[in-house]
């Protein structure tokens, strides 16, 4: 059965260092999030996700100035872009599916936590709040898995028009719109893949906050370098 989720009492009673894992991964979360919007704005080009884009549009150039010669290697690499993404999505569900079904033995998951943690049945709202941000994390992690599909597909239809076509529909060069759209799917991927990651210090919070904080301070070591590689 579900705990009754007061806030003013949760907060008064949740552990000192539950609170600070939290403020951390929120934190850790927002501005991360806001550091990759603004350098992909002022400096894309130091990015690896600059890079990508760069790589992609090139690669959009190529096909869209052929004339059918190369849609089938468009129609294959954009198929397999989907097939990951796809896999992706579904992971996603599962573990949602998942969780949910974790709300409904609060109890014993606390039971089994006290084992690792004392602390942890004290307060069995807390199990609460930390499977509900799972749920929200993973959600999050579908809705940019499925939208760079819906992306996706929607490319895979345009790069098979010829561009004298896009222009006349689009009344203007249409290898901007273009641009746009890979950008969008790009950034989902990468917010998609985020979410995964991030998804690791809250499942590490349920064993011990200690523990979610040093594995946030870890990932977001870890993605800086990668991101800072382009």
């Amino acid at each position: 059965m579900l705990p009754a989720l007061n806030i003013n009492e949760w907060f008064v009673n949740v552990h000192l260092l539950d609170r600070i894992a939290l403020a951390v991964f929120l934190l850790a979360v927002i501005c991360y999030r806001i550091f990759l919007a603004l350098m992909l704005k002022s400096k894309p080009g130091r990015l690896y996700l600059g890079k990508l884009q760069a790589y992609r549009n090139a690669w959009m150039k190529v096909h869209s100035s052929t004339e059918g010669q190369g849609h089938l290697v468009v129609v294959q690499t954009l198929r397999n872009n989907i097939m990951t993404a796809s896999f992706l999505a579904s992971t996603a569900v599962l573990l949602i599916m998942g969780a949910v079904n974790l709300l409904d033995k609060l109890d014993s998951l606390g039971k089994t936590l006290s084992l690792f943690n004392e602390s942890t049945s004290i307060n069995p709202t807390m199990n609460l709040i930390k499977v509900l941000l799972i749920i929200i994390t993973l959600s999050y992690t579908f809705f940019n898995f499925s939208n760079y599909i819906r992306q996706v597909n929607y490319m895979s239809l345009i790069l098979n028009i010829p561009k004298k076509e896009l222009d006349s529909i689009e009344k203007e060069d249409s290898s901007r719109l273009i641009e746009q759209i890979f950008l969008s799917s790009g950034i989902n991927f990468s917010m998609g893949m985020r979410g995964y990651y991030f998804l690791i210090p809250l499942f590490l919070w349920i064993f011990s906050p200690v523990v979610m904080i040093l594995s946030i301070l870890l990932i977001l070591f870890n993605l800086m370098r990668r991101d800072l590689s382009g």
